[in-house]
């Protein structure tokens, strides 16, 4: 696990912080340097226990993130702005695949946990689904 959040987190250092409205990305919490934005679709205590893991897991290290976690249907959306080209980035694929299901395990009581890829505005550049079992 520690080598999955080391990767992420090089990749997301170079995250740039929304500075617009915050009200278009949901309510925002801050942990530990990750501006964590939730949707009406999560609960405040999802949110809580989220950027508590981010913080327990070495996520949030202090260094500036942005990120989101919204819902639809069943499967929560893990959203994250990234260094541009990781969305390309096969290994980099593999490593979010294995964070989706963490964050499924972890954090969502074994739901389903998608994590979406994301330019500066949050907009989705590529999803990951997690690794089946079967994967591992």
């Amino acid at each position: 696990m520690k080598q999955v959040l080391k990767s992420i987190l090089i990749i997301t250092m170079l995250s740039t912080f929304l500075s617009s409205c915050s009200s278009k990305y949901g309510k925002e919490k801050n942990f530990n340097g990750v501006q964590l934005f939730y949707t009406s679709k999560v609960t405040e205590a999802q949110a809580d226990k989220l950027g508590k893991y981010l913080i327990s897991g070495g996520f949030a290290d202090g260094e500036k993130k942005t990120v989101q976690i919204t819902k639809t249907g069943n499967t929560f959306e893990f959203r994250m702005v990234v260094k541009k080209g990781i969305d390309r980035d096969e290994e980099f694929t593999q490593i979010f695949k294995s964070y989706a299901s963490e964050l499924s395990k972890n954090v969502f009581d074994d739901e389903p946990v998608e994590i979406h890829l994301c330019d500066e505005n949050l907009k989705t550049l590529r999803v990951v689904i997690p690794l089946d079992e079967s994967d591992e």
